[in-house]
Formats: structure tokens, sequence, C-alpha cells
């Protein structure tokens, strides 16, 4: 597809693309990487800066805008060690995770979140309906695992999060993202800041945090500590479902 026929294909709504910022970014931190995937692509952009990118979007709508494969990120559909690097930016369990409806058909509400974009409820473990907090984490967990298990040793994971402010104080979601990327087996490399432009939409629109963060991680070229590393995200993922631990917790 053509960077103008994707990009005319971009109109439709989604609340959180790629900004353009980020692409420069990723485009140095990918070269080199031939199989790339995207897990969570949203409407796909990653492809103006790679048209061949593998790409996984859970709603259909936004997939058709690219192509993508429809699929869910907590069960990615390829095989172990597929992928060369993973180039992907979750939710960040913002206001954008609200699913509510306006109840006052009088007031005319700015809505910017992936319900209201969608215009019908989210499908099953779309994380875009989780707000920050143990659920957030959970299945934020269980999509690093699997992309361990899909990105081959020697392997770079490129991931784009943010912060964001609730009740006047910064949520560390980025030091989140990044001690449970470690606790799975990734090396972390580097943080790159960018300045995007932020949302002013909502409480704390005035209050929003200057930037957003690209991490780059690798899977170690060490194929003994790569399957013992495998081995030990399984029984996590092991405990967290047979000790009942949020039953549940991947159901949105």
């Amino acid at each position: 597809m053509s960077e103008a026929n994707l990009l005319d294909r971009l109109v439709i709504r989604h609340p959180a693309k790629y900004s353009d910022a980020l692409l420069p970014v990723f485009f140095k931190a990918l070269e080199g990487y031939e199989k790339i995937l995207d897990p969570f692509a949203g409407t796909g952009k990653l492809r103006l800066i790679r048209p061949d990118a593998f790409l996984l979007e859970i709603e259909p709508e936004w997939a058709a805008i690219s192509g993508a494969t429809v699929g869910d990120a907590l069960a990615v559909p390829w095989e172990d060690g597929t992928f060369d690097a993973v180039c992907t930016s979750p939710t960040y369990g913002n206001r954008m995770a609200d699913h509510f409806t306006d109840h006052q058909k009088d007031k005319n509400y700015t809505r910017n979140t992936y319900r209201h974009a969608l215009g019908r409820p989210l499908t099953k473990n779309n994380s875009g309906g989780v707000q920050w907090g143990d659920k957030y984490r959970e299945f934020h967990e269980k999509a690093w695992i699997e992309v361990w298990r899909v990105l081959r040793p020697g392997g770079k994971f490129v991931l784009n999060v943010s912060d964001h402010i609730r009740k006047g104080a910064v949520q560390e979601v980025t030091k989140w993202h990044k001690e449970t990327t470690e606790k799975i087996g990734f090396v972390f490399v580097e943080n790159i800041e960018v300045k995007t432009q932020r949302q002013r939409q909502g409480r704390n629109g005035e209050k929003r945090v200057n930037c957003e963060n690209v991490m780059i991680f690798s899977k170690p070229d060490n194929t003994a500590l790569t399957r013992k590393r495998s081995v030990a995200a399984v029984e996590h993922l092991v405990i967290i479902f047979i000790g009942g631990r949020h039953e549940n917790s991947y159901s949105f």
C-alpha cells in the first residue's frame, strides 16, 4: 500500500494514533531489523516507515484501515522467535479508557476515548477500556511475555509509553513498564524522550506530562538463558491463573 493511500484511509477515527514526531525515532531504532511486529497496531501507522511490518489489531474496524491481522496481543498468532523486532505502543491507562456514555444530552461533551471513537463497546481483551491499576498491569505483563515469546534471541523491543496525571499526581506508567519488561528478561538499552502534542481535554487538561518515552530493549542472544526465562515466564502465568488472582482478569 502506498503512503498516499494509507494516509487517505487514516481519516477513520482512532483516538491515539502514533504522533508524527515518534516515527523518525522508530525508523532509526528499527534500521537493520527485517521482520517487525506491532501487536497493538491501531490504524497501522507504523507502515508509513516500515511498509512490510506485520500488524496485529484487536478491533476489526481499525485493522481494516491497514490490512492488519485481527487478533489478540495476549495470544499472538505467530510461532516462537518469529520476529527480529517488535515496535509498539500500548494504551497508557489514562482517561481515554473511560467507556461511559453521555448521559446529559443537552450538554456538548468532548470525548476522545477508545469507546467513543469506535462507536460501540470494545472487544474483550482490548486494553483501551482498562484504567491504570492492577488489571492494567496484569494485562500488559502478559502482553510483554508474548512479545518475549515471538521475538528471536538478539531481537529488539521498541516500546512507546507515557506517564499521565490523575488527581494532580503523575502516574509512573513508564517506570512500571521498564521494570516489568526487565523482570521478564529483556535488557534495557536506552530511553528516548520525545516531545509530542498533548491532548488538553479533561480535568487535568493544563497539567499534562511534557513528553512520551520510547524505550529500547534487547532480548539476550543466549539460547540457554532465553529458554530458562521463557519457562519462568510461562510458570509465572500458570501461577496467575491457577492461583485465582483477579478471576477473569483479562475479560473487560
